[in-house]
């Protein structure tokens, strides 16, 4: 039997309004939504759905939703059969009328869908399909446009909020999800901008099936369909994976990996408005500056205009990641040799994967630079918490600690090392542990453990202050703007709360 060879799928037919707005029915009344898939197939959350599973397909299902997955996400055929059970609320003709469904190249009797068509986030997203139709060799496009329910889309999605705001971008943006989700979330007007022209086919495809009109996509190179724009949100999801044999547009960022991020932060000074922020989930690399120090720099010469926060994921080490992405690659053996001489050229310590969090000042006051690693329950609200509080802390509004009421947080935990002497046992040392808002350890001195003792939301931290001079923790000198200071890294450390920033788990 002679194979068929794979041909790069046609852009999407952009229909007319009325066949959009009739999928969408069609689809909501078949069942095909996102809560009634994840009860279907057991899933915690649609991105936890099996892209990879290349196991034989089971029987074709005899209801509506059944065959829908298995055409529209498990990428299967249907039968004649199939297609005329999803006539019963017209999505199969819906779904012709607008091109997305074709029979087989092997098999006129069995069909298949040209794209992947999936709910997730209250829209209905389009992609390329996870595996090749029946019967098809080759490989996939080199402007293959990823699936939006994978896991680590998921969390950039969760990660990078979606508050009301005028002009939202969305950079390296594939299949437009996040703009989609900014323009359904209170921004006025979103934009979505990707090097491909098919990524932005199907992102304008999206677009007119979910009937949004404040979102505009467009091709270019990064910025470069920006023209005169500014904007006051900025989010990209980019190719950061550091790859030593490129294969597709999409899969790499360079052989460091920090390619796009880095010519993504370089157009900060000139997109990003006064007040605004940029969110990335990326990897970068820690050499003979930490990757946050790095991240400024990359900003140039109004460098100083820009707070820069880093949320580390997780850390891998020059050998651990060639190892990974040779199995992960199926890569050849030299290229692990190839690999550590190029990191060691760059002097990389360390790649680190999280979330980067850029804000542009508005006023004039000095600007901070911080790296957290993520706790069990680390999210965008500790996100937040992090940027406002080291925001008010720079500024000098936090001088006004001393007339707030601290409280120990109930995350915290000390952990003593004594020492034996003499027969009995001494406290040498102290460490003060907790995991949230964002896994910390600050070796600490004994009248911090003592302070939070006393730190139950009484007394101002002025009597707190005086309270520790006359028991003996501290010196009787001690100056109020010092031990303010000291007040400062047990808050921003998450050991402390005071009333302006308790932390959103107590809120």
């Amino acid at each position: 039997m002679t194979m068929a060879t794979a041909v790069p799928p046609l852009p999407l037919r952009i229909g007319t309004d009325a066949e959009f707005a009739a999928l969408r029915s069609a689809l909501m009344a078949a069942g095909f939504t996102e809560q009634a898939l994840c009860e279907r197939l057991q899933l915690e959350h649609i991105s936890r759905f099996d892209l990879k599973n290349q196991s034989e397909l089971r029987e074709e299902p005899v209801d509506e939703t059944g065959l829908l997955v298995r055409l529209l996400m498990e990428c299967g055929p249907v039968t004649r059969a199939g297609a005329a059970t999803l006539g019963r609320h017209n999505v199969w003709y819906a779904l012709a009328a607008l091109g997305l469904v074709a029979p087989a190249a092997s098999n006129p009797d069995r069909w298949y869908a040209k794209v992947m068509l999936y709910p997730t986030r209250g829209l209905y997203i389009v992609s390329d399909r996870s595996r090749p139709e029946e019967g098809v060799e080759g490989q996939p496009p080199e402007d293959f446009v990823y699936p939006a329910i994978v896991p680590n889309t998921e969390l950039f999605l969760e990660l990078a909020p979606c508050q009301p705001c005028d002009a939202f971008l969305d950079l390296c943006s594939g299949t437009a999800i996040a703009a989609l989700v900014a323009a359904k979330s209170g921004a006025r007007q979103a934009w979505a901008f990707d090097i491909t022209g098919r990524s932005t086919h199907f992102a304008e495809f999206n677009r007119r099936l979910n009937g949004i009109a404040n979102m505009t996509p467009a091709t270019g190179d990064l910025y470069e369909p920006a023209g005169d724009l500014t904007f006051d949100r900025i989010v990209a999801h980019p190719p950061y994976v550091p790859v030593y044999r490129p294969q597709l547009i999409f899969d790499s960022g360079g052989h460091d990996g920090e390619q796009i991020v880095g010519r993504i932060i370089e157009g900060l000074p000139r997109y990003l408005r006064p007040g605004g922020r940029f969110y990335a989930l990326t990897m970068g690399t820690d050499r003979d500056q930490p990757f946050e120090q790095r991240l400024r720099e990359w900003l140039g010469t109004e460098e100083s205009e820009f707070d820069v926060a880093f949320v580390n994921r997780n850390t891998r080490t020059p050998r651990e990641y060639a190892a990974e992405a040779l199995i992960r690659n199926r890569g050849q053996v030299e290229d692990i040799k190839a690999w550590r001489e190029m990191f060691e050229q760059l002097h990389v310590k360390t790649l680190a994967y999280g979330l980067v969090v850029i804000q542009r000042r508005n006023r004039m006051r000095p600007v901070f630079t911080v790296r957290r690693q993520t706790g069990r329950q680390s999210g965008p609200a500790e996100h937040e918490w992090l940027v406002e509080w080291e925001t008010a802390a720079v500024a000098g509004e936090a001088d006004r600690i001393l007339a707030a009421r601290p409280r120990a947080s109930k995350h915290t935990h000390l952990r003593v090392e004594n020492r034996l002497s003499d027969g009995e046992w001494v406290a040498e040392a102290y460490h003060l542990e907790t995991e949230y808002p964002f896994s910390m350890e600050l070796r600490a001195q004994a009248w911090t453990a003592y302070l939070l003792t006393c730190a139950d939301g009484s007394r101002s931290a002025a009597e707190l202050l005086e309270k520790l001079k006359s028991d003996g923790a501290l010196h009787p000198e001690t100056p109020p703007h010092q031990f303010a200071r000291m007040l400062e890294v047990l808050v921003s450390g998450g050991f402390l709360e005071i009333d302006n920033f308790r932390l959103p788990a107590a809120k």
